[in-house]
């Protein structure tokens, strides 16, 4: 089946809701999807992503290093998974939903308050 009909609401002639991610080509794609899913694991995880990717990235050759490549005593990579490396480093905790959350609250206080008082 077609991609566009296998979406609910696409077909021939259907005016599309939002479009769908355009990365370029079928490995731009696959690679859009690791970031993506790797970002979406870090938010869910309340890590901040660049930091915490660019200190695996860092680690990681050393770690495999230090190894000599063998494969039957791989190196202990868990304190590198995104829970474990928060613990580790606090000050790099994902704060922007909690501002956006604060700055959203805001907001409906605000709207609220600029209502017109309805009498009874």
């Amino acid at each position: 089946m077609p991609g566009d009909l296998a979406r609910p609401g696409w077909g021939p002639g259907a005016i599309p809701g939002p479009a769908p991610l355009f990365v370029g080509s079928h490995s731009g794609g696959d690679r859009a999807a690791i970031l993506l899913s790797i970002i979406a694991s870090a938010k869910l995880c309340k890590v901040e992503p660049w930091a915490w990717l660019n200190a695996v990235l860092k680690e990681l050759p050393i770690r495999l290093a230090s190894t000599n490549s063998d494969p039957d005593n791989p190196p202990d990579l868990s304190d590198l998974l995104q829970d474990a490396w928060l613990k580790a480093h606090p000050a790099h905790r994902w704060k922007i939903d909690d501002i956006r959350k604060v700055e959203r609250d805001r907001s409906r206080q605000q709207k609220i308050s600029k209502r017109p008082a309805q009498g009874r």
